[in-house]
């Protein structure tokens, strides 16, 4: 059982429709968006690029989770950018019992190894 303020090994992996629940609770306490998180919205974002949407565990726990995704800016600034493809970074939240070990670095890290892989050249 993962004890809250004990630093956990944890493991960084993509989202798997059966983190929802997890995932919901945890942005709902810590996720900065105008309304408060919905099923529908986690599922939403798993559906728009499940590739960009990474979840920290430890023992079968949902510790943290980052979402990122690539968006389609117009080829003027692209070129004013020099870049060939922009993503940005949209939700990124850790259970403040897990932070300050690294969570949120590992989860970036995993998130910004999939944009490089899929040669995206600019984050926002």
């Amino acid at each position: 059982m993962v004890q809250r303020g004990k630093a956990v090994k944890t493991r960084v992996r993509k989202f798997e429709i059966n983190d929802l629940d997890q995932v919901v609770a945890i942005a709902e306490r810590y996720a900065s968006w105008d309304v408060t998180a919905t099923k529908a919205d986690i599922e939403g974002f798993h559906s728009a690029g499940p590739e960009f949407f990474f979840v920290a565990e430890a023992e079968n726990k949902i510790l943290g989770f980052v979402y990122g995704r690539e968006s389609s800016p117009p080829a003027e600034a692209l070129n004013k950018w020099k870049s060939r493809k922009v993503a940005s970074i949209e939700t990124l939240a850790v259970d403040e019992d897990y932070r300050r070990q690294g969570i949120a670095t590992s989860l970036l890290t995993a998130l910004f190894e999939e944009f490089k892989h899929k040669e995206i050249d600019l984050v926002t």
